[in-house]
């Protein structure tokens, strides 16, 4: 794969310390979930939600919300991808265009080559494919969180995972998505969640493999024990604290209560709406 030149570097300083290379909050190196001291290390791990910190000027999944996100300090970024009638997989949270771009359409109804070439509402910002949102993090050292928005589809899925294996994320990915197929076509490739029925064995005691997955889901889903439980059998445990989750009147009282909480308990990182970032500046 060739590299681009500020990746090199930051691939060369990385390599002149072992483990995962830390100055103070913000972190140099890619998290390494096969690695548990790494892990240890970046905790809590930040994953910015919609593709990067958003902004009037830095629109979901656009190429400044993701360089604004490692500006502040995430370790990860979310991405949503969707695919293009061409089958190009597309950085983008909506099947269509209204309300992020203002054009009456679909990505799925449209080619790559034109998709890339419109920006997003009042903004310089242009709509990205996987490839160079990819390019982007892996320059920045920045994990990520693919939310694919496809269904049962295996030639896009392995288009994916040949992606993520293009950019050597195989141990710095995880997915939400819970598509039969997508997880075939992932797996080894990119870290799995939790399954329902692997959830409630855990809960009920058993003994279960977790080892190389993790659990995603609401604060409210997952007591205490549990946590302990899904990590003595090997699971990482990433909450997601997000706005439209919570009643509007005092959702940030109530996202600090559960951020709270599941810190005290020793989960390994959220996904988090950017509103939430300040809760995290004294960890």
């Amino acid at each position: 794969m060739k590299r681009e030149p500020a990746t090199l570097l930051l691939l060369v300083i990385a390599a002149t310390i072992p483990g995962c290379l830390q100055n103070g909050k913000d972190t140099v190196s890619l998290v390494d979930f096969t690695d548990r001291q790494c892990v240890e290390r970046h905790k809590p791990i930040l994953i910015a939600h919609r593709g990067g910190v958003v902004t009037e000027t830095t629109p979901e999944c656009s190429l400044a919300a993701i360089r604004l996100a490692k500006q502040q300090g995430y370790a990860m970024v979310e991405l949503d991808v969707q695919r293009s009638r061409d089958g190009i997989p597309i950085v983008f949270h909506d099947s269509d265009l209204t309300k992020a771009c203002g054009i009456d359409a679909r990505i799925e109804n449209m080619d790559s080559k034109e998709i890339v070439h419109i920006t997003f509402a009042q903004t310089e910002q242009t709509i990205i494919t996987l490839d160079r949102a990819l390019g982007e993090c892996v320059a920045l050292s920045l994990g990520v969180m693919l939310d694919v928005k496809v269904r049962d589809d295996e030639p896009f899925f392995r288009t994916v995972a040949d992606l993520i294996r293009k950019y050597e994320y195989e141990r710095s990915s995880v997915t939400i998505s819970t598509d039969p197929a997508l997880r075939k076509c992932f797996t080894g490739v990119v870290m799995l969640t939790v399954t329902g029925d692997e959830f409630n064995r855990t809960k009920k005691g058993e003994t279960v493999n977790l080892s190389g997955k993790y659990w995603f889901g609401l604060p409210h889903q997952i007591p205490g024990d549990a946590i302990m439980r899904l990590q003595q059998n090997g699971a990482y445990i990433i909450p997601a604290i997000n706005t439209f989750r919570y009643p509007e009147n005092n959702h940030y009282e109530l996202a600090r209560e559960d951020i709270n909480r599941l810190i005290q308990a020793g989960v390994e990182g959220f996904q988090i709406d950017s509103v939430y970032r300040p809760l995290f500046d004294n960890e």
